[in-house]
């Protein structure tokens, strides 16, 4: 791209921006349909309105009329005059519920926050009119396309920094309970209850500066006051509505019955103990709210690393199986954050691919030079860009010392799904001789084991299926899980690529878990089966005791991993079973894993799989390993099984049937 045409695109892009926006016309609004009307003897003669507000009678007659003296002489009758001001007053009460953007700023005041506008201006701290910035106006355009639509509201805010979405959720569930509905309720939910009373704070101050004229029926200034003697839960008796607050630190007393409205801020930050998940809180609360026209349900927070609650969330919607619509509003959409370039030209030649990246996708060249200098103020450019992020990707980066690209494990996820059958292996017994015959899968929604395929009736040789084992560290629940999981190879044979097809996880006794693995092994095919042998007393348990453990099992079962070299065998040397892992096979696995992440050879179905490559690190001291409090039992399975995948010679049918009329199938519960 040239310097002219930079220069172009960038002067459309801020005359979209510097666009004029009028809330009380309506001028400039695209968060829904907006038809032009015109009222001779309103404030503004032109008007844009909401599409659906015109099917309104008196919209109708205005828009016939174009004047509000006309309508009212029209309107009166039999001696009973209507006068000009009083249909004024009713298209108001017409629109109010018509028009977000014209009630919130007409009726609704803020505190001002913190910028150097404010400051240059005198208005820092002080109630203001609440209009919409560009963010505000983007949430708010997905919050009209359900309601609009007939649907119930559920969106998920994935925030950068500050630029008021909190805020604009919690004024339109005001506009809800104020203008739209009675007996709609409430609940705010924050990782630590100040953070929900400083949102019910910001209510509070805006109901006492509401026009009480509005309200049908009220006579005084309204007020949120103590329902039933509650502090927690309070209400606006005029409108029969009730807020809740509370934290996920302490849902005490949180109302989950009779709510049609919930938001979760800060979701990120629910924190996940022996005793509490944040879904288990969540779900408490919202279970109560019907799939109904404007019922509401919103998840917002900062993003703080991946894996957690509100990742998964964030994931699930992006992908479409959730119901909730992902909201996020980069860095440069929000107007405060640009500075002025004296010397256009030489900017545009000192442009890093990083920064034309980011003009590609809408930042203006003032906002790139912003992001430049706003830069250099962190020592960590990571964290930069999780608190300025242009992307949903940049802003749950977890790590300034990663392994594997963000984008790699980007791509990672797109086949991830819920699995097809969750239960557990069984046989006539959990050790032994018996512990491989009868074997089946039992189906329990409580189980360990997540199938995505069972094993068919297609036999191949040079193994079709690999299992690679990562033996569990204990079996508190504190320790990490004990990972077995199942790579079909069925693909590889025509030039495909391995994926996983199953994966049990959980804390038994050593002896039982390994003895689970050649279960799954035997099910499988009589799968190879790849046991992680670490370092004496790294996974818990001797040298010695693994060693007797791969002894009891290979009595019964013969396709084991063996890193003895075949020279060394055929010499009489020992087999020593298992993968050794170590700081140079570790190395080893690893660097092959960012290879088959970077060409797409491999495929992941398990969600926790591929959040644990994003949270996986170079140490300081070289090491690889997790992020502190993340876990990377899983990652290692798959960084072992694809360097076997790939190690060993690829499988081959066993039949005359050809590949090309073959087509896989799901073996589901139905079949079992």
């Amino acid at each position: 791209m040239t310097p002219s045409e930079y220069i172009k695109i960038n002067k459309q892009r801020w005359s979209k921006i510097n666009a004029p926006y009028n809330p009380i016309s309506g001028e400039g609004s695209d968060c829904c349909e907006r038809v032009e009307i015109r009222i001779n003897d309103a404030d503004y003669k032109v008007m844009y309105l909401p599409y659906k507000m015109m099917e309104e009678p008196l919209i109708i007659l205005l828009n016939k009329v174009n004047s509000f003296k006309k309508a009212a002489n029209l309107l009166s009758k039999n001696g009973a005059e209507i006068t000009a001001k009083e249909v004024a007053f009713t298209f108001i009460q017409i629109r109010i519920r018509y028009d977000f953007e014209f009630w919130a700023y007409s009726f609704v005041k803020i505190k001002e926050k913190l910028s150097d506008e404010a400051v240059k201006s005198g208005k820092l701290g002080k109630m203001i009119q609440f209009k919409l910035n560009r963010g505000q106006r983007k949430l708010l355009s997905r919050l009209y396309k359900a309601m609009l639509n007939g649907e119930p509201i559920r969106v998920i805010l994935l925030k950068a920094r500050q630029w008021g979405g909190s805020t604009l959720v919690q004024i339109f569930m005001m506009w809800m309970q104020l203008v739209i509905h009675k007996q709609w309720n409430s609940v705010i939910c924050a990782h630590v209850e100040n953070t929900a009373r400083i949102v019910r704070g910001m209510y509070t101050k805006a109901l006492k500066l509401y026009p009480f004229i509005l309200v049908e029926g009220s006579t005084k200034r309204l007020e949120l006051i103590p329902y039933e003697g509650s502090q927690k839960t309070r209400q606006v008796t005029e409108r029969d509505c009730t807020m809740s607050i509370g934290s996920a630190e302490k849902p005490e007393g949180m109302r989950g019955e009779d709510v049609n409205m919930a938001h979760f801020s800060e979701v990120a930050m629910f924190t996940t103990t022996s005793n509490k998940k944040p879904e288990d809180l969540i779900q408490s609360i919202v279970s109560g709210i019907p799939l109904v026209k404007d019922t509401m349900i919103v998840y917002e927070s900062t993003a703080k690393g991946v894996g957690n609650f509100f990742h998964r969330e964030w994931i699930r919607a992006k992908k479409g199986e959730s119901g909730f619509d992902p909201v996020f509003v980069a860095w440069f959409e929000i107007e405060s954050y640009s500075k002025e370039v004296k010397d256009i030209e030489e900017f545009i030649k000192s442009l890093t691919e990083e920064e034309k990246a980011m003009f590609r996708d809408g930042a203006t060249l003032e906002h790139i030079a912003w992001y430049r200098d706003k830069k250099k103020a962190y020592s960590d450019i990571w964290r930069f860009m999780s608190e300025f992020p242009s992307n949903d990707i940049e802003a749950f980066q977890s790590t300034g010392h990663r392994f594997y690209n963000i984008g790699d494990v980007e791509k990672l996820r797109r086949y991830c799904s819920e699995p097809s059958l969750v239960g557990d292996v069984m046989a006539d017994a959990v050790h032994g001789s018996k512990a491989l015959e009868n074997i089946k899968f039992q189906k329990d929604n409580q189980g360990h084991f997540k199938v995505w395929s069972l094993p068919d009736d297609v036999k191949m040789g040079n193994n079709r299926f690999v299992v690679v084992v990562d033996v569990n560290r204990g079996t508190s629940k504190k320790a990490d899980n004990g990972i077995i999981a199942v790579f079909d190879r069925y693909w590889m044979k025509e030039g495909g690529v391995p994926e996983i097809v199953a994966e049990w996880s959980g804390h038994i006794m050593m002896r039982f878990f390994i003895w689970k693995a050649v279960q799954i092994a035997k099910l499988y095919q009589n799968a190879l089966l790849v046991i992680e042998s670490n370092t004496p007393d790294s996974a818990g348990q001797s040298g010695f005791e693994m060693e007797s453990v791969f002894d009891e099992i290979s009595a019964y079962y013969d396709n084991l991993y063996s890193r003895t070299p075949a020279d060394q065998i055929k010499e009489g040397v020992p087999l020593k079973y298992g993968f050794h892992t170590n700081k140079s096979s570790k190395m080893m696995v690893c660097t092959h894993q960012q290879l088959v992440l970077a060409e797409d050879l491999y495929i992941e179905r398990c969600l926790d799989a591929a959040n644990e490559h994003d949270t996986f690190e170079v140490k300081d001291d070289g090491t690889l390993g997790a992020v502190d409090g993340a876990r990377d039992d899983r990652h290692i399975t798959r960084a072992i099984g694809n360097w076997i995948c790939y190690s060993i010679d690829r499988p081959y049918l066993l039949d005359d049937r050809k590949f090309e009329t073959y087509k896989k199938t799901i073996i589901n519960e139905a079949s079992l």
